[in-house]
């Protein structure tokens, strides 16, 4: 009666192995599918020296910095020249001098 318990108990969980491999299966495929996904966004991410590549929004915000900063540096020239010639103005006119 043990031989044919353990054959009967082994024919009924051959359909219980055969999901479970399935279902194994079908994650496995689902995670190959992730992985994937995964790669094709990180190419548009990353270039091939593994740099990351700005997105369109990023670059247009980084241009309008540039620019600002730009203008400031612009401004600031001119303020120095400015004060550089109203200095030497004074020290040109200074009594000791003279």
């Amino acid at each position: 009666m043990g031989k044919d318990t353990l054959k009967n108990l082994s024919i009924a969980l051959i359909p219980v192995f055969l999901t479970v491999i399935g279902y194994l299966f079908n994650a496995s495929m689902e995670l190959n599918q992730k992985v994937d996904r995964l790669e094709q966004k990180m190419s548009i991410l990353v270039d091939m020296d593994n740099q990351i590549i700005p997105s369109p929004n990023n670059a247009i915000q980084r241009m309008k910095l540039k620019e600002e900063v730009f203008q400031s540096q612009l401004e600031l020239d001119k303020r120095l020249s400015i004060l550089e010639h109203h200095v030497f103005t004074m020290i040109k006119d200074s009594p000791t001098n003279k």
